[in-house]
């Protein structure tokens, strides 16, 4: 790893490890939490581009993002606990 990207195989390795945490769940590639700091693909690059920290403006908006996901997540297990 460099400071300031990661392939998307090495990605795949820490998440497959738990080392490293997708902004969704169950996606393999976008948004990841990863020593302590986001990690994306930008979105002009090509396919196979490697992962690049983000910058502090779009890791805030990664910060915001997942506290939504996490409480659509919430809402989620409690529908399926009710069923």
């Amino acid at each position: 790893m460099t400071d300031d990207k990661l392939s998307q195989e090495r990605m795949r390795e820490l998440l497959a490890s738990g080392e490293a945490t997708p902004m969704l769940a169950g996606m393999e590639v976008g948004p990841t939490w990863y020593a302590d700091r986001w990690w994306y693909i930008p979105t002009e690059a090509a396919e196979d581009a490697d992962y690049q920290p983000a910058d502090p403006e779009k890791s805030e908006r990664f910060d915001r993002l997942r506290r939504r996901a996490e409480a659509v997540e919430r809402v989620q297990a409690e529908l399926d606990g009710r069923q």
